[in-house]
């Protein structure tokens, strides 16, 4: 058999194999080589592909050139060594690094020092994470040759912004009260409990102005300090019935004795008036400020009041105005009366705020701004300007019901149930802002027509009075500022009525008519010039305006 051997050149890093052929022993074959070099402790050595191959071709072509028949071996080099090696990735913005060990063939294995030098070459020096390095080190020695694992050895910190500043109430609104009944020891809820925080005393502290944090400063893994940014600031404002006990402005009191309500920066109090029912005994009531009702509005009664108004009680086929919010602990009931031949409700309220109740059956009612009902509307007309809530408003959902009855809404409008199985008609328009706009413009262009109609009398007046003498110009000043006024106001009617077009295309961009539960039939739906009619039942769907047509969308639970 022929003489093969293995030994080192270029400091280790080379495998040289040579081939020395013995007379009367079999040639040499790739099988062999390939034993030989595998039984050898440079076994892990990086083979270069076709190498043995290459070094049998010289073998037999040296047999063939060597006339004296001399054994002479014939050598080549048939692998190296190769170290492992890392690999540095840095991240985005400097915020992470990622380093990847592959192991080698034969070569030196990295060690912590190896890991450490890399780090100092590519200038890393935050947010090491020292276990990370530790134990790829540790899993290098035992990976197979040529294979890599990856890990994040360093990680920066994004700066936390500062939290904004907010308002502390320290006083309930009476509004939010009403929608949350007193719960009691049986698990029950005392619906008439408003609790005892609806009136307060004058120097009664009402709200606390919390400063903003300043947040935490962050850094990449170059070191690199990124600041962190402070949260805004909030504002407290005095307002009517309140003031600053502080110099600092951070405490809000109450300066008269009355009902508080929170504002979005401030909190007001207004005189209140408390009294037990409104019926015959008190008579119908109009009161500049706030009213506490702890029990009824019986039938037949007008109540009115500048600011908020608070029902503990049901209100019965009477009549309420507020210059704020309503809030009724218990519901709405009222009847159809027969009024210039057809029916009409004869219970109406009307609020410049908010109306809120556990029911409402047979009522009119406007609102400026939102509706929340916690348990079902019925043969009902609303008008709300902003959103309609009908469930419990603990629930994520609306679970409430509505049926029989018309809404006409600017805002969203979220349910459980809309319709009635027993074939009472459910109308539900979200045009009120279009409606809005449609008064405006006529009222507008009766307006304008006026205006231009004046225009060129003020005109001729001017020039007849500029052709005067001197002595005339308190005239020529009294007509130009007329003419001043009537462009003044030509130019604030086309202002309103462009604010109103905005409004109207950015709620049909917006609004959302959400049905928790189902949808039944007999419910009609109109937004803008479309009419969507209900003539089967739906399960829960989302109603939303698209591409200029309604669409309708189930709701995925």
């Amino acid at each position: 058999m022929c003489d093969i051997k293995l030994t080192l050149e270029s400091e280790g890093k080379d495998l040289l194999m040579t081939i020395t052929p013995v007379e009367g022993q079999p040639k040499a074959n790739i099988k062999k080589l390939q034993t030989a070099f595998k039984l050898s402790e440079y076994s892990a050595f990086l083979l270069i592909d076709g190498a043995m191959a290459l070094l049998l071709e010289e073998v037999a072509k040296a047999n063939e050139n060597d006339e004296k028949k001399e054994n002479s071996g014939t050598s080549l080099i048939i692998a190296h060594a190769v170290d492992a090696s890392l690999t540095v990735t840095i991240g985005p913005e400097n915020m992470s690094v990622t380093l990847e060990l592959t192991a080698g063939y034969g070569g030196k294995q990295i060690k912590n020092a190896n890991v450490i030098e890399i780090l100092k070459e590519n200038n890393i020096t935050k947010g090491i994470i020292k276990e990370n390095l530790i134990n790829i080190v540790k899993d290098g020695i035992h990976l197979q040759s040529g294979k890599s694992i990856t890990t994040e050895i360093a990680r920066g910190k994004a700066s936390t912004s500062g939290k904004d500043g907010y308002i502390k109430y320290l006083v309930d609104d009476p509004a939010d009260r009403i929608m949350c009944p007193k719960k009691l020891d049986n698990g029950n809820v005392d619906m008439r409990e408003l609790g005892d925080l609806i009136h307060v005393k004058t120097g009664r502290k009402l709200a606390k102005l919390i400063p903003p944090t300043a947040g935490v400063n962050g850094f990449d893994v170059l070191g690199t300090i990124t600041d962190a940014v402070s949260g805004e600031m909030s504002v407290l404002e005095e307002s009517d019935g309140s003031s600053f006990s502080d110099e600092n402005n951070n405490i809000l009191i109450a300066t008269i004795d009355g009902m508080p309500k929170h504002l979005d920066n401030s909190v007001t109090v207004n005189t209140l008036l408390e009294v037990e029912n409104i019926d015959v005994g008190t008579g119908n009531i109009r009161f500049d400020g706030s009213i506490y009702v702890k029990g009824n509005v019986c039938e037949g009664m007008e109540l009115s009041a500048s600011e908020d108004i608070v029902i503990g009680g049901i209100v019965e086929s009477a009549s309420i105005a507020a210059g704020g919010n309503i809030s009724i602990a218990l519901g709405i009931i009222g009847r159809q009366v027969y009024e210039d031949n057809h029916l009409e409700n004869n219970t109406v309220l009307q609020a410049e705020g908010d109306v809120s109740a556990q029911f409402v059956q047979y009522a009119d009612i406007f609102a400026k701004n939102d509706i929340k009902v916690t348990q079902y509307i019925s043969h009902s007309q609303i008008i709300v300007e902003g959103d309609l809530w009908v469930g419990n408003i603990a629930n994520e959902k609306a679970d409430g019901k509505v049926f029989g009855t018309s809404v006409l809404a600017g805002g969203s409008v979220r349910v459980g149930t809309l319709g009635s199985r027993c074939g009472a008609m459910t109308n539900l328009n979200l045009n009120y802002w279009v409606n809005t706009a449609e008064e405006l413009k006529i009222s507008a262009s009766e307006k304008a027509d006026k205006i231009m109609r004046r225009l060129p009398r003020i005109y001729k007046l001017l020039r007849k009075a500029n052709n005067l003498k001197d002595e005339n110009t308190q005239q020529i000043d009294r007509i130009n500022q007329a003419l001043q006024q009537h462009l003044n106001l030509l130019g604030k009617l086309n202002k309103n009525w462009l604010d109103k077009e905005s409004t109207i295309n950015k709620h049909l961009e917006t609004f959302e008519l959400s049905v928790y539960k189902s949808i039944l039939s007999g419910v009609n739906i109109e937004v803008s010039n479309k009419t969507c009619a209900f003539k089967r039942d739906h399960e829960a769907a989302q109603v939303k305006w698209l591409e200029n047509k309604i669409s309708v969308e189930p709701i995925v639970n």
